[in-house]
């Protein structure tokens, strides 16, 4: 494969547990159906935030790493009995541990990286 420059949006990175770095382009249909015929790994993908989320989110296949780009939130963890809030401003990151619903209200309109492993992720609204 020749390289090339991907848009970080519309292109999600997906890392094989391999050695490799696959691009994937992502349409409205992505999640239902395109993320179950990739390969074991972790997709790479970029998203803007410009208000709270309006979904709860869980990866049961593992950890999520997010690094907040730009802008800030407060990652919100369901820990069951109770709700963990993380404040994240441009430059931090978070883990999301395996399994763990997650939602973020917006303290700034931002961007952030989330590294995801895509196989199984669930959502629910808010």
């Amino acid at each position: 494969m020749s390289a090339r420059a991907y848009p970080l949006g519309p292109w999600f990175a997906h890392l094989t547990g391999g050695a490799q770095c696959l691009p994937v382009e992502v349409d409205a249909a992505f999640w239902e159906t395109g993320v179950g015929a990739l390969p074991p790994g972790r997709l790479v993908s970029m998203f803007e935030s410009a208000e709270d989320w309006k979904v709860w989110e869980c990866h049961p296949s593992g950890e999520e790493l997010i690094i907040q780009i730009d802008g800030g939130m407060v990652l919100v963890l369901d820990r069951g009995s109770s709700l963990e809030r993380v404040p994240l401003q441009a430059g931090e990151f978070a883990i999301v541990p395996q399994g763990v619903w997650h939602t973020a209200d917006v303290i700034a309109p931002g961007r952030a990286i989330y590294i995801t492993p895509g196989e199984g992720t669930q959502s629910r609204e808010r």
